[in-house]
């Protein structure tokens, strides 16, 4: 039995050949997404080293790690292990920190040169200043929101060269008043008066880790029982504490709504160290009490990305018109998968209150890197969704900037 094969051209009307419109090449497209010149605002920054003038590769790597303590240094007190530091430099924050600043100062790609090529820049505090400065400038970073435990008092932004917004630590006000006070009624009038007073001192929001502390499976507490596990609390039972905390956090919400000063929550696996029951650290957890239209006028930032729950976090956005999502930390590490938590936040939130930032501590190189990761991966993204014709290159243009800086400026500006 022969089979024929007849070709497929056969079929084919003769005529003059058409080319198909050629298909834009992606670098091409890419191309008029570039935001290198962007303004960026770094939503969550902790403080600079201002003395540190020399660091050991070593220090620089371990900077960047945020896992579990499962060793001891020589005062007993948790540290990192030696066999967790030896894998940092395969650490996907640290590979992209190592090549941005290779490419930045012309030496070769390793964990030693980049910190060489550090060092040799920040031999004096001016130096350092100078060097910090020229970070910024490289990336156009225009803003920060500063969590620190100073009063307002305290000249501790100025190691930041650009405009700083703070953060005021209502827990540190709470868990100190839980030991002195004898009463619910005086602890709560006491930690409303002083958010008052830190919002009049111009504190631009509150920083809180109820996820941590208590869970966000927040429910109503009413005065009553907070009052009667007032006792317990301060001896430090764990049900009465979380009774205290969430009939506090109840009225602090609504103060919130009052001043509309924000509130940023510490949310997903950040600074895990010990905290590894992430399963209560999802804010969607939060939705059944948030649905109350009690607490509808305050302004809450979920912190971190929620990561891994970005998905949950963004879809909260979505449903309740006060809640904003804050993507720092995420973009440096988780920096490998910025692209698609980016998608994750871009798919559902609205693109409005979508904020960006890093978590920065200590090193200045960390908002240098995040705002070059995030610009790269809103090009990618934005990208792709104007390429499948799904929003326009104006949307996408507007969108990146609002993401970039200015939903955080129109956030703390008033």
């Amino acid at each position: 039995m022969s089979v024929s094969l007849i070709s497929p051209n056969l079929f084919l009307k003769r005529g003059p050949s058409v080319q198909p419109p050629k298909r834009p090449d992606r670098k091409e497209l890419f191309m008029k997404f570039d935001f290198g010149k962007e303004a960026y605002f770094d939503n969550h920054t902790h403080l600079l080293f201002t003395d540190r003038l020399v660091v050991t590769p070593e220090e620089f790597a371990v900077n960047y790690y945020h896992g579990v303590r499962s060793a001891r240094d020589g005062n007993g007190k948790p540290a990192v292990s030696p066999d967790a530091v030896s894998h940092l430099p395969y650490q996907g924050v640290i590979m992209m920190l190592v090549h941005a600043m290779a490419q930045k100062f012309g030496c070769d790609p390793t964990l030693e040169a980049v910190t060489e090529a550090r060092n040799s820049r920040t031999a004096t505090p001016e130096a350092l200043r100078e060097y910090t400065r020229m970070l910024y400038e490289d990336e156009n970073i225009v803003g920060t929101m500063l969590d620190a435990e100073h009063p307002m008092g305290e000249r501790i932004g100025d190691c930041f060269p650009c405009q700083v917004f703070r953060l005021f630590r209502y827990e540190d006000l709470f868990f100190s008043l839980l030991k002195t006070e004898t009463t619910f009624d005086q602890l709560l009038g006491k930690l409303l008066e002083g958010v008052r007073t830190a919002h009049s001192e111009g504190f631009a929001g509150l920083k809180g880790h109820i996820g941590e502390k208590c869970g966000f499976e927040v429910r109503e507490v009413s005065m009553q029982e907070a009052r009667a596990s007032f006792e317990k609390a301060k001896c430090g039972d764990k049900a009465a504490v979380t009774s205290v905390y969430y009939a506090m956090f109840s009225h602090l919400l609504e103060l919130c709504g009052e001043l509309d000063i924000s509130l940023h929550l510490h949310t997903g696996t950040t600074g895990f160290k010990t905290r590894t029951d992430v399963y209560s650290l999802d804010p969607i957890l939060m939705a059944p009490y948030l649905k109350n239209p009690r607490y509808a006028k305050a302004k809450i930032v979920l912190l971190h990305g929620s990561f891994p729950y970005t998905r949950n976090a963004a879809w909260m956005a979505y449903n309740f018109p006060n809640v904003y999502l804050d993507l720092s930390q995420t973009q440096l590490w988780q920096g490998v998968l910025t692209s698609r938590i980016l998608e994750d936040a871009l798919s559902c939130a609205p693109h409005d209150k979508i904020l960006l930032g890093t978590g920065q501590h200590w090193y200045c190189e960390m908002v240098w890197l995040a705002a070059k990761i995030a610009k790269s991966s809103l090009a990618d993204v934005l990208g792709r969704l104007v390429e499948q014709n799904l929003i326009s290159a104006t949307q996408a243009q507007s969108s990146a900037k609002m993401i970039l800086s200015e939903n955080a400026l129109r956030l703390y500006t008033k």
